[in-house]
């Protein structure tokens, strides 16, 4: 018998409900409610009220503050150059006639238009006097009279570049190497003096220095002076910026105040050989020959020395007030020339019309090499002669050494000890005969005697026999009979 489903389950669930009552199926787990009833949709939890706000508590951390340290990496700065002086520069100015532009201007490298005719002029008179001291350098044999031939050389140049640096005032080459330096003259002037002394005073000194230690000091205290001046005038140039200027400007003045400062040291010795001298004339000390030579050098010694004093206090005038609009000197030609030019100028040509070569010659007039320069030139394989200056070998008796190189070849100097007047004779000796042999021979004891002569009374000098002895031939013992 076969009981289908839907039957059973009708008959069996009164039974069950009876035994144990149940509560009522939910719908929602009752397959027929499931799959006949509509299902219902559950709104969510709202997250927002009415005002549109999050009904959620923000989330908020309490973390610890920490402060930003400030970092140090310096700031970065640029030192860009200013703005040259090209054109479109505001203080630039186009160049007119002959590159002129006003003195105000960033390209102006003149403060005034500089004049042709008096430049050509005066490079023409260097010019003049340099070829002049070239032919009296020749014709009185003065080798020291270069310095003077270089500084009238310079002038003519620094004049030449002058007028040049007329015609085309933008060149800064002409306008650098126009400088007037006065190169050479205080040189020359305390060379002069030198000689002057050697040849004209009794003593050959003044105070305690002699001739080549006073040209020595004072050519060298020059040269330094010269070398400060140069520094800065060449930091005080045309183009150089107003902080190089003031510099060099101050560098400039201070080598210029050396300068003067040497020469009124100087002056105090020229004076001080001036006095002597007239002294000297006076008790008759001096040779007819010297009494009147000396003062024509002397005076033109003054002469030369004012000059160039007038110079230099017109450069340390001409700077001290710097180079602004309020100092009228620098932009002022004509006393440039008149005050600077013409002292320069009268400064050489003393030295044309009395020059040393005149009055200066015979031979007193070669200098003597210092005491330095004797010590220092220890390589010079040529002595000199004291007296005379001049190469020994030759002819005279006033000879205190002799010169090895001119000695015969078989023959030495052995010198004998001094006498109590200090006197030293030296005779030849044969370097080929041993001691026994000269002893053993003829002329042994002539030779000896020779030798051992004493020296003349009048000769207060060392002696060299100008004739060497002449010796026998020498043969071994054995062989002579």
């Amino acid at each position: 018998m076969r009981f289908s489903l839907p039957l059973l389950s009708a008959l069996l669930l009164p039974l069950l409900s009876a035994a144990s009552p149940t509560p009522a199926p939910s719908p929602a787990l009752s397959p027929r409610a499931a799959i006949t009833s509509p299902p219902s949709a559950t709104a969510p939890p709202s997250r927002r009220d009415k005002n549109f706000d999050p009904s959620i508590p923000p989330l908020s951390l309490n973390l610890p503050t920490v402060s930003a340290a400030k970092p140090s990496i310096p700031s970065l700065s640029l030192n860009l150059p200013p703005q040259t002086c090209t054109p479109g520069f505001s203080s630039y100015a186009t160049p007119g006639l002959d590159g002129y532009v006003p003195a105000d201007a960033c390209n102006a490298l003149w403060v005034y238009f500089p004049n042709f005719a008096a430049a050509v002029a005066f490079s023409i008179l260097f010019g003049i006097f340099t070829i002049a001291h070239l032919g009296q350098a020749v014709l009185y044999r003065n080798g020291f009279c270069w310095v003077i031939i270089l500084a009238a050389l310079w002038e003519t140049g620094a004049y030449a570049f002058r007028a040049l640096g007329s015609k085309n005032q933008q060149s800064l080459r002409h306008c650098n190497c126009c400088s007037d330096l006065g190169l050479g003259v205080n040189a020359f002037a305390y060379m002069v003096f030198a000689r002057i002394v050697h040849f004209y005073s009794p003593t050959r000194k003044v105070w305690f220095f002699s001739p080549s230690i006073l040209a020595l000091i004072f050519v060298t205290l020059d040269i330094i002076s010269f070398v400060i001046q140069l520094v800065g005038g060449g930091m005080a140039g045309p183009g150089a910026s107003a902080d190089s200027q003031k510099k060099g400007l101050d560098i400039y003045m201070g080598g210029i105040g050396m300068q003067e400062g040497f020469i009124i040291l100087f002056l105090g010795l020229v004076i001080k050989f001036h006095r002597d001298q007239l002294q000297a004339e006076r008790v008759g000390r001096l040779t007819a020959d010297k009494i009147a030579g000396w003062k024509w050098l002397i005076w033109a010694l003054y002469g030369c020395l004012l000059a160039i004093t007038i110079r230099i206090i017109y450069r340390l005038a001409e700077f001290s007030a710097g180079l602004g609009t309020s100092n009228p000197l620098p932009s002022n030609e004509p006393v440039l020339y008149v005050l600077e030019s013409t002292p320069m100028w009268l400064a050489i040509l003393v030295w044309n019309i009395v020059h040393p070569g005149r009055f200066i010659h015979g031979e007193d007039a070669k200098m003597p090499p210092s005491w330095l320069s004797r010590h220092l030139c220890c390589c010079c394989r040529k002595r000199r002669c004291d007296e005379c200056n001049g190469k020994l070998g030759h002819a005279g008796a006033h000879h205190r050494l002799a010169d090895d190189s001119k000695l015969e070849d078989n023959q030495e100097m052995h010198p004998v000890p001094k006498s109590h007047i200090g006197r030293v004779a030296a005779a030849p000796v044969n370097p080929f005969l041993d001691a026994p042999s000269r002893d053993s021979s003829p002329n042994g004891n002539a030779r000896e005697r020779l030798r051992l002569r004493p020296p003349p009374a009048a000769d207060n000098h060392r002696e060299v026999s100008p004739e060497p002895a002449s010796y026998p031939v020498y043969r071994p013992r054995e062989f002579l009979g």
